[in-house]
Parts: C-alpha cells; structure tokens; sequence
C-alpha cells in the first residue's frame, strides 16, 4: 500500500486465508468495528440470506488493492 497503517485501522483478507497477504487479497478497513461488520454480512451471503444492500459490499469484493475508500476519499 506504500504507507503504515494508521491507527485503528485493521487489514481484511479477501479469501479469508491469513496467510495469503498478495495485494490483490488485502483491503484496509477503518476499524475492528467496520471489519467484523463486514464479516458478518459476507458470511450471512455465503449462507445465501439476501442483503438490503448489496452495493454496500461491493468494495470489499472487488479485486484492488489498498483501502476501502482508496477511489473515494483523498489520499
């Protein structure tokens, strides 16, 4: 990603497999809170429970690196 993570921020693997650490499987998430958030909904998806808000979890499945609000937010 080319920086230190801030504090509080927590690194999410895609596949789920920790030591699997190639960019393209990491994403940087603002918090604890935000990741176990995240996990939640995409186990309840694997379970194949319908999502509201689909949209919303989109970032976190697209294949990039660097953060979640990487395209959103300014560096």
């Amino acid at each position: 990603m080319g920086r230190s993570l801030l504090p509080g921020e927590i690194v999410h693997h895609r596949d789920g497999d920790s030591t699997n650490n190639t960019p393209e499987n990491l994403l940087v998430l603002p918090s604890q809170r935000f990741h176990a958030h995240i996990e939640y909904h995409l186990r309840c998806e694997k379970r194949g429970m319908p999502f509201l808000f689909p949209e919303l979890l989109q970032g976190v499945q697209e294949e990039r690196p660097g953060t979640l609000w990487g395209g959103i937010l300014p560096q």
